[in-house]
């Protein structure tokens, strides 16, 4: 028995944490990715001599292929 009063060959709560801490996944970047894509093409936009319209049609390209990328050339995990 350790100070605590546990034995030592239960878990202690720190490797409990760490084992159910939730990691990044790929997938979870590209949702980030998505918004801040279009997000910079809005900025770039307000900020810039550019139109509106264009700056968001540039900034929307990059977002369609990671959105292609992601549903057709690697799909998350699972799906059928």
């Amino acid at each position: 028995m350790n100070r605590s009063g546990q034995s030592d060959s239960e878990d202690s709560v720190v490797e409990t944490v760490r084992e159910r801490r939730p990691t990044v996944a790929p997938a979870d970047l590209l949702l980030i990715a998505l918004p801040a894509l279009l997000l910079a093409g809005w900025a770039t936009g307000v900020v810039s001599a550019l139109s509106l319209p264009v700056a968001l049609a540039i900034g929307t390209l990059p977002a369609i292929g990671m959105l292609g990328y992601a549903l057709f050339y690697d799909p998350p995990n699972g799906c059928v």
